[in-house]
């Protein structure tokens, strides 16, 4: 077989190019020949960082194991490298400190704090190794988790010691979380001066842990509340906690045969209040210092409560009045129960009527009324001139008196403090200026009181206050002379079975130290008033009555707002009244009473039968207390 022309090329071509790279590799290998006879260039110094182990876990407040961080010469390096740490949790720190310096083919332990303020949470931590003009990485993964704690309470909330004694047991605990189990050391701090704990501060508790303590007051501690703190410290770890403390004056009860008595002492100071057990245990003393403040001239003064109707005629013949003292000719109101405890008084009594006559009595023949009035006298905690006396009063009658102001209660003072003050401006409860009256010799001026007290005081501004929570804004007085007198706004309905429970507070001491309280109390007194509304039903002038269209009309209003006025014929209601028309002349007599509280009902007369009947009008507020107006008798004629 015969080749062509350019096979032959082809083939001799590939034959020169074999033998030029098979004489190529002889020179190389051989150093004949007149080839490149250099070697390859050397690899270049460098170096490897590591980090063992790449993952460490590390509760927040602590500080990690030992990290071995390492470096490694390659291909002749030699010296130290700088390596950094970056990406570490805010405020953690590293030892040693970043950067720091590790010699070629040495390690470096390091650890890791972290703060117990870090965030629970992973990190990727860059460890970054310098040198020769060289940089290489490694990571190492941080995990926090939650720091060891510790949390420290106090029980009870509250405890109370009298001066000159120890006060009740608290205890002081301490509870490790996540794995916390050092003691804790303790101070307490806040105490009133002169008084100490047991076991005196600091003193230490370890978790798990708890102390009793007890606070020792001595006889010259200043009567009052306090707020005493409870510090822990272990290392940085703080924590507090807190305790009232009441200081308490001495309290004692006692009988001395016509009166019984309440009493507190401190190392200055005494404060009695007294109740007369023939005039139905009426309060006729509330002194400081051997000075009584009460006026018990006759058994109408002191302090008390009576019960008023409007039904009743007070001019002509002196009508429904059963007074919790006793009557007009000195005859006293029984009192039915008492007891003494160590550090109250309870009293329960069956008013009399003040006017007998009217009643079918008279002088030694009194007449007793239709309820019962049962009070708790207590002094209100780290007071010790601040007298509580909370009010039960039972309607047992199956009768009604119709809504009035009544005495809950009032208050007569001796003339020795005959300066009035209370509080008249429109911003209530901030400590606005007091305003100052002088009460008329006739009664009575009613005055504008938002914040529920009036006080009687010496020159010296030293007397008695007497603080009513949930009255109405105003209040009346007068000045007799021998007495002076104080009643709150306190209206009230006296329906078959009704009861009524309330609070009073008296007190006795400097005006700035009563108004301290009251502003103290009132933060206390937050549940809604248990009066009734406060109205006037105006009963049509004339008689009979006939056609459409005949007004009955009126004004009402109450501290919770008036729901809704009802009228009644004959013990039946006939519809409701439109309420809201203004009725600005009540504000003008009554301080404090809104403008649009009268009502008005259209009567219809035709739809009654001719003769005589009864209307009688109900108003009831968003608290579900009903005031019933007084009794209109008409005549009807159509």
């Amino acid at each position: 077989m015969s080749l062509s022309n350019s096979q032959t090329v082809g083939i001799e071509e590939r034959r020169r190019r074999m033998y030029l790279a098979l004489a190529m590799v002889a020179s190389v290998t051989t150093g004949c020949g007149g080839g490149d006879t250099s070697s390859p260039p050397p690899l270049a110094a460098d170096f490897t960082i590591g980090a063992s182990p790449a993952e460490v876990t590390q509760q927040a407040g602590g500080t990690s194991t030992p990290v071995n961080i390492s470096v490694a010469g390659l291909n002749g390096f030699s010296g130290s490298v700088s390596v950094s740490l970056s990406g570490l949790p805010s405020g953690s720190t590293s030892t040693p400190t970043s950067p720091f310096s590790v010699v070629v083919g040495g390690t470096q332990n390091v650890t890791l704090t972290v703060p117990a303020s870090a965030t629970v949470e992973d990190s990727i931590i860059t460890v970054t190794g310098t040198g020769g003009g060289l940089s290489h990485t490694t990571s190492l993964k941080l995990i926090v988790t939650t720091a060891m704690d510790f949390n420290l309470a106090v029980s009870p909330a509250q405890t109370a010691a009298t001066i000159g004694g120890v006060s009740q047991t608290f205890t002081v605990s301490v509870a490790g979380e996540n794995g916390f189990t050092s003691t804790v050391a303790l101070n307490v701090t806040g105490l009133p001066a002169g008084s100490t704990s047991q076991p005196a501060s600091p003193f230490s508790v370890a978790a798990g842990a708890s102390q009793d303590v007890t606070v020792s007051v001595p006889m010259a501690t200043a009567v009052g509340n306090f707020i005493l703190q409870v510090g822990g410290t272990s290392g940085s770890l703080a924590h507090n906690a807190q305790i009232g403390l009441t200081v308490l004056p001495i309290i004692k009860t006692y009988d001395t045969g016509d009166m019984l008595y309440l009493e507190t002492d401190t190392s200055a100071e005494t404060a009695k209040l007294g109740l007369k057990k023939a005039w139905g245990g009426s309060i006729v003393e509330v002194s400081l210092n051997g000075t009584n403040y009460v006026n018990s001239d006759d058994p109408g003064r002191q302090i008390q409560t009576s019960l008023w109707d409007s039904n009743a005629n007070y001019s002509s013949s002196w009508g429904y009045n059963p007074i919790e003292a006793g009557d007009h000719f000195f005859d006293g109101s029984p009192m039915l129960a008492s007891t003494l405890n160590p550090d109250s008084l309870y009293t329960k009594t069956q008013p009399i009527q003040w006017a007998p006559e009217n009643f079918g009595g008279g002088p030694g023949t009194p007449v007793l009324g239709d309820a019962y009035i049962e009070k708790w006298i207590s002094i209100v905690p780290g007071y010790n001139k601040v007298f509580k006396v909370h009010y039960k009063i039972t309607h047992f009658g199956t009768d009604s008196h119709a809504d009035a102001p009544q005495e809950l209660p009032v208050m007569y003072v001796n003339p020795i403090v005959d300066n009035f003050f209370y509080y008249g401006g429109n911003a209530p409860w901030t400590n606005d200026a007091l305003s100052q009256f002088t009460m008329p010799g006739s009664c009575c001026a009613y005055l504008y009181t938002p914040e529920d007290w009036g006080a009687y005081v010496d020159d010296t501004n030293t007397g008695i206050a007497l603080f009513t929570p949930g009255q109405y804004p105003d209040s009346k007085g007068f000045n007799a002379g021998s007495t002076m007198q104080f009643t709150p706004t306190c209206p009230y309905s006296w329906d078959p079975g009704s009861v009524l429970e309330f609070n009073t507070y008296i007190l006795a001491g400097s005006l700035n130290e009563s108004r301290t309280a009251i502003n103290e109390l009132h933060k206390q007194e937050t549940g809604p008033s248990s009066l009734t509304p406060f109205g006037y039903f105006d009963a049509p002038q004339t008689s009979p009555l006939q056609g459409t269209g005949v007004l009955l009309q009126g004004w009402v209003w109450s501290l919770a707002g008036i729901s809704r006025v009802d009228v009644f014929i004959d013990g039946n209601e006939i519809g409701s009244a439109t309420y809201g028309i203004a009725e600005p002349g009540v504000g003008t007599v009554f301080p404090g009473a809104p403008a649009n509280v009268g009502f008005q009902y259209s009567l219809d007369t035709t739809k009654i039968t001719n003769g005589s009947h009864t209307i009688i009008v109900k108003a009831t507020d968003f608290n579900g207390k009903v005031a019933t107006f007084a009794t209109a008798q008409v005549s009807i004629s159509n």
